[in-house]
């Protein structure tokens, strides 16, 4: 379930997961007040290096593998 990040104006900001179907809040489960939802950038996924799949994932050589058994 992805996490939203609203805004009111008493009681600042405040996450909430929900579904991607429900609908956005209107009131502040705290205090009442109207709320904004806000658009964050998320946390993504950040790749580094020469690449996911090559670094992490993928099969070593035949040949790197017949030196280190000797």
């Amino acid at each position: 379930m992805p996490t939203y990040e609203y805004s009111c104006p008493k009681c600042g900001k405040f996450d909430v997961f929900q579904k991607i179907s429900a609908e956005p809040l209107e009131a502040c489960p705290t205090c009442g007040e109207k709320v904004v939802r806000l658009i964050s950038g998320g946390t993504g996924i950040i790749y580094k290096g020469s690449g996911f799949y090559t670094t992490d994932y993928a099969k070593k050589d035949s040949a790197s593998n017949d030196t280190k058994a000797s």
